[in-house]
């Protein structure tokens, strides 16, 4: 028995894509921006699939729209369809020469610091035929970029839950950032010339934090929680710069990433102490299934890797 019928049984590829990309964003609207699309030619082509597919695909919900049960089958065949097209494009991308083309690049705050710009800088000097563009995006958003194709390459963490992704994409591991105390150098702990902190000695601190990380947040009001203490905030700022700013006064503590904290060890106002026992992130270079073998790609990713290597140095 068929799984849904058609006239032609043709589906055309691009509505299929633009079916898997309503099933990650959820609203007609937000597959119109990501593709820089009107909302009214995505839904016309949604619903020219529906009339190919014979069968509705989805339905409205108070969340956006959800995929009925034949949608749902539909997408569940579609999606190594997809990936077996990506592996097939980044063959035919492997030719003699070296690597040209466009490279989409999004990654967060501390690693947008920090590992981007130098590999940016590898991809200039060895690739200059690759056209590099870059985004600030939250690890979430990241993941949602790169299976509605916004991007090449996602820099993401284990913060962030990525397991409703793992049949789209494929993730490599970059860097392993290590926790540290962020205190001012007037800080009674700065002054006791102590090597590392455990974060229980922080129990009674104010603390100052950056907002927008949540997952970041979450994962560290868990590990004070763990270690028998709340976190006392007193200051909520929304990027990690106000966050030094507040701690840099002497009345709020932090902690944050060593990737986030290179630049203090040449700052008098700070004192940067590892955390004990060492609390990790692992960071990962996320793309489409099938798509690491073409050379933009490929270029790119080894230069990601060469930069994470320089800055544990």
């Amino acid at each position: 028995m068929l799984l849904w019928r058609h006239a032609s049984l043709a589906l055309s590829l691009s509505r299929l894509r633009l079916f898997h990309e309503l099933s990650e964003l959820g609203t007609i609207s937000a597959v119109a921006r990501a593709l820089g699309q009107t909302r009214p030619a995505v839904s016309q082509q949604l619903a020219l699939l529906e009339r190919e597919a014979g069968a509705v695909l989805f339905e409205r919900s108070a969340g956006g729209l959800r995929l009925t049960t034949k949608g749902q089958q539909l997408l569940d065949r579609v999606t190594p369809l997809l990936q077996l097209a990506d592996r097939i494009e980044a063959e035919l991308d492997e030719k003699d020469g070296p690597p040209a083309g466009e490279l989409r690049l999004a990654a967060f705050g501390s690693v947008a610091t920090s590992i981007v710009p130098r590999a940016l800088g590898y991809l200039h000097k060895t690739h200059p035929l690759i056209d590099a563009s870059f985004v600030e995006l939250e690890p979430t958003e990241g993941l949602k970029a790169t299976v509605a194709k916004q991007v090449d390459i996602a820099i993401v963490d284990d913060y962030t839950d990525a397991n409703a992704y793992q049949q789209a994409l494929e993730f490599h591991p970059l860097y392993v950032d290590a926790l540290n105390a962020i205190l001012s150098s007037d800080h009674r702990f700065a002054k006791a010339d102590l090597t590392s902190i455990e974060l229980k000695d922080l129990s009674n601190e104010k603390w100052a934090i950056n907002q927008t990380a949540v997952a970041y947040q979450q994962n560290l009001t868990n590990a004070c929680l763990a270690a028998g203490f709340e976190m006392k905030i007193g200051c909520s700022a929304r990027n990690i710069s106000a966050t030094l700013e507040m701690v840099r006064t002497g009345q709020f503590v932090t902690v944050l990433p060593g990737l986030a904290v290179q630049p203090l060890d040449k700052d008098p106002d700070f004192r940067v102490l590892p955390i004990t026992p060492a609390l990790h992130r692992h960071i990962f270079s996320a793309v489409p299934k099938g798509t690491s073998r073409r050379p933009v790609v490929a270029a790119a990713l080894a230069a990601l890797e060469r930069a994470a290597l320089n800055c544990r140095l």
